[in-house]
């Protein structure tokens, strides 16, 4: 494959192809088809854990890019329980090297060389948002055989609130105030 290939299409030098689309947080269920893109260690403030990238190769977001981290050291201090995390991790990247057939060549800690070698693999992943809507992580991973896309349901809907003195029951226009002609 030359330099100027690329998977998801022809390289075509326009404006459109080369300038990142607006962000768009992906909905909570979202079942999508992924390619690993880059599966590494990783290391944030002394915490070590395993970091894939996925790049989503088909449904309603198809380019976008998703991160799974795992956790395969143990939890962070935002973890309730980092045994139970430990445990998750270790299984889901077990469950990785049986789904794509790969063995490990040792049973020490993975090196970004042995984590190579899930490059470009494919599976159907599912993609939750945290409950605060900010970010989205993978809850699972599935053989990418008969694999069905579909787009879930964002878990907050972005209101703008609007408040007008002449509608009944306004507070002015302060949101923080409680109105007087409240009637209870």
């Amino acid at each position: 494959m030359s330099f100027w290939e690329s998977e998801i299409g022809e390289i075509t030098g326009n404006a459109n192809d080369a300038f990142v689309k607006s962000f768009t947080q992906i909905p909570d269920g979202t079942m999508a088809l992924a390619k690993i893109d880059s599966f590494l260690n990783g290391e944030y403030q002394g915490f070590k854990y395993l970091v894939i990238e996925w790049l989503l190769i088909d449904g309603d977001f198809k380019g976008q890019k998703v991160q799974q981290k795992l956790k395969v050291y143990g939890g962070n201090s935002y973890d309730k329980d980092s045994s139970k995390t430990k445990h998750r991790a270790l299984n889901m990247f077990k469950l990785l090297y049986e789904l794509f057939a790969i063995k490990p060549k040792h049973s020490n800690d993975p090196t970004d060389q042995d984590l190579s070698s899930f490059g470009g693999k494919i599976a159907g992943i599912k993609i939750r948002e945290t409950p605060d809507g900010k970010y989205n992580w993978i809850s699972e991973v599935h053989p990418s055989k008969g694999f069905k896309c579909e787009t879930g349901i964002s878990l907050i809907v972005h209101k703008k609130n609007s408040f007008n003195e002449d509608m009944p029951f306004s507070n002015n226009g302060d949101p923080g105030a409680i109105a007087d002609d409240i009637p209870w």
